[in-house]
């Protein structure tokens, strides 16, 4: 009897450290406990982040190297911007003396409307010293209408000649399986204090449909985003299956 009770207790320590031993901190420990590296992988690493390099015609060659002043970067990171060559014919990349460069800007999609990525955010104010645990804990209990994606990038000029109201009618979620797509209910721009840069755009969905239906019902696996602005296409794919906290899908 000693020992089969040793053997379940053992059993139950091991299942324990494992789920504590985990790389995943949405699922290991309560977000109070996430340090600015738990913070960093849920908002760049993570099921409710995707990274997308689009090409950058607006920026020039001879800023293809500047990476200092949010120009191109020949080393391009998680929220960097970077630079490819075009390929030769047989699909290698040039390069010899004469070859071209097209500037790449990274973009970080972010499912900001999940339990996640707001714990996130709002973990990483508190390490800032911006907010207090229980100011992060009353915004948390907030109810959250709708799905919010946010974009973001070193480099948002596609972004600064069209309004809201443009935005609205070039994006959309589609259900990968089905193809239909949801429209966003409302778009806002997010400028720097000094209103000359734009720091991220922000698209709105409805979780339901004028008759009441889940836009994203509970069978849907991948959800497809997509934006095209100024002739430049930013897309991302988002497995649910895999959004999930310790307290289940997390949209």
């Amino acid at each position: 009897m000693l020992r089969k009770i040793f053997l379940c207790v053992s059993v139950a320590l091991l299942l324990a450290a494992m789920v504590w031993a985990t790389d995943d901190p949405w699922k290991a420990k309560p977000y109070q406990q996430w340090d600015a590296k738990d913070v960093r992988k849920v908002l760049d690493a993570s099921p409710w982040a995707r990274t997308v390099q689009v090409p950058a015609p607006w920026i020039s060659g001879g800023d293809a190297g500047a990476a200092d002043n949010g120009g191109a970067s020949s080393r391009p990171g998680p929220m960097g911007s970077g630079q490819t060559q075009r390929p030769g014919a047989n699909g290698a990349a040039d390069v010899g003396a004469g070859a071209q460069t097209v500037a790449t800007v990274t973009f970080v999609v972010r499912w900001a409307s999940s339990r996640t990525v707001r714990e996130a955010l709002l973990r990483g104010a508190i390490l800032a010293g911006q907010i207090t645990e229980d100011a992060a804990a009353q915004q948390l209990a907030q109810p959250v209408e709708t799905y919010e994606i946010v974009l973001t990038a070193p480099d948002m000029k596609p972004f600064q000649s069209v309004d809201e109201r443009i935005l609205e009618h070039g994006a959309f979620l589609m259900d990968r399986k089905t193809k239909e797509k949801v429209a966003p209910t409302a778009v806002k721009i997010q400028s720097s204090e000094d209103g000359k840069k734009i720091q991220s755009v922000a698209f709105f969905f409805p979780k339901k449909s004028d008759s009441g239906v889940s836009t994203i019902g509970a069978d849907m696996k991948v959800v497809d985003f997509q934006c095209v602005v100024t002739n430049v296409k930013i897309e991302a794919s988002f497995d649910t299956s895999k959004m999930s906290d310790t307290l289940g899908r997390d949209l």
